[in-house]
């Protein structure tokens, strides 16, 4: 915004407190436009920061629209292991409901091998590594056990881990490398000096093998992470053999949270615009902004979509008070979430069918880039702030000129009228010595 200049005429003449005044008078004239247009754009600034504040409580209940989308996804499932000392589960996405079986027939091992005596280093020493009978060159920076290790990490770190034990003690210490294979299958890792074989193997590696829902084909991998439908993977304890089932079922406590933190969006947004009614309101009072927002959220909390025993959001557990507020009950909703197939069908999708249809539908309408409510409507804003801005430059560009203007024409003004001044007191003087001087020779 721009400020009128208070710059203060300095004349000579005994008018020049009057020319000042004109000078003030005139510019504060023509500032009283620039006053207004500030006035506007204070009021516009006001507006923006309501609109950001709006835009803000509404994206949040946008996202609390999306978590209850979300919710349905596999997230929403949990899995119960008949026997968690044979495996765990992992659920991703893609996880259904249902039951399986996983019957261990050959548990797996890792292979294993370790240096048959102490580790000697040398100079100009080479090694070499076998995998599976497949011999690798290492290049190690020297011949010492843990330099040597250290290459076969670097190199083949993705098939074997190799690590530098002690099997002495303290005082004595003996070091070998121990080798083990990253996955279940006969590597028989080795490493050789000049074409001769280190290692002792301890262990022979094998696939682990299984059976899936009885299905009567065997399995194998070289993982103990199975995964044995699409979003249901197990891994397998080490060792362990036979069968433990598994029960997927979908819970309803992620869609209960979500439900929960909707009602706590949607109450935040209730209240951001009761700041733009009643006798305090805010910088959007009477803009009709407030009124198509205020709609939005009626559409939401008064939806009354019926799926089988449900109609509408109450017997849900979400309440509409008269204060305009929702409360989520909790009790009131796990009784509904006992028929699961009802309460998803009554939310439907975002892209389908349900609530939660509406709800994208709406808060896409209010949301949505450039075209949305709230954003077209901070564009106005913007442009209407941008606009004020560029009025305001130009008017106090034009006072700027007339002050301007002003002080040359009236500096110009006192400087003839102090020239004059300086004029008649030199004649003034003149007369006067005149008159002094005949008293004196009368």
């Amino acid at each position: 915004m721009g400020s009128t200049s208070n710059a203060i005429f300095n004349g000579s003449s005994r008018y020049s407190q009057d020319f000042q005044q004109v000078i003030s008078r005139a510019v504060s004239i023509a500032s009283l436009p620039i006053t207004i247009l500030n006035e506007q754009k204070t009021q516009v600034s006001a507006e923006s920061t309501a609109l950001a504040s709006l835009d803000s409580k509404f994206q949040s209940l946008s996202a609390a629209v999306a978590g209850i989308g979300n919710s349905f996804g596999w997230a929403s499932y949990q899995a119960n292991v008949s026997d968690p000392t044979k495996l765990s589960v992992t659920l991703g996405d893609g996880a259904t409901e249902g039951d399986y079986s996983v019957n261990i027939t050959r548990a797996g091992a890792y292979a294993t091998s370790i240096t048959r005596a102490a580790w000697t280093a040398g100079s100009d020493l080479s090694y070499q590594i076998s995998l599976s009978g497949t011999v690798y060159d290492l290049r190690p920076a020297d011949s010492s056990a843990a330099s040597v290790a250290a290459a076969i990490n670097q190199s083949y770190g993705d098939r074997v881990r190799a690590t530098v034990v002690n099997v002495g003690s303290a005082d004595t210490p003996e070091y070998r490398i121990s080798l083990q294979s990253t996955q279940m299958e006969d590597l028989a890792p080795d490493i050789l000096l000049s074409a001769a074989s280190l290692q002792d193997q301890k262990v022979t590696g094998q696939a682990v093998q299984y059976v899936v829902n009885n299905s009567g084909q065997t399995g194998q991998s070289s993982s103990a992470t199975l995964q044995i439908a699409d979003g249901l993977a197990v891994t397998l304890a080490t060792g362990a053999t036979g069968t433990a089932t598994i029960h997927v079922s979908r819970g309803s406590s992620a869609l209960g949270n979500a439900l929960a933190n909707f009602a706590n969006a949607y109450n935040l947004a209730v209240d951001e615009l009761g700041k733009q009614h009643g006798s305090s309101a805010g910088a959007l009072s009477g803009n009709s902004v407030v009124d198509e927002l205020t709609q939005a959220l009626r559409t939401l909390s008064t939806y009354d979509g019926q799926s089988g025993s449900l109609t509408g959001l109450a017997p849900l557990g979400l309440d509409l008070g008269k204060d305009g507020h929702l409360t989520f009950d909790s009790a009131k909703f796990n009784v509904a979430a006992q028929d699961s197939g009802t309460v998803q069908a009554f939310f439907g999708s975002a892209d389908s069918s349900g609530f939660l249809k509406l709800a994208t539908d709406t808060m896409n309408r209010v949301l949505q880039a450039d075209t949305g409510l709230l954003p077209s409507t901070e564009t106005q804003n913007q442009n209407q702030g941008n606009a004020l801005d560029a009025r305001i430059s130009d008017a106090q560009d034009r006072v700027d000129q007339l002050q301007i203007s002003l002080q040359e024409q009236m500096a110009a003004a006192d400087a003839l009228i102090s020239s004059m001044e300086q004029q008649y007191n030199y004649i003034t003087g003149m007369f006067e010595a005149m008159r002094v001087a005949s008293e004196q020779y009368k």
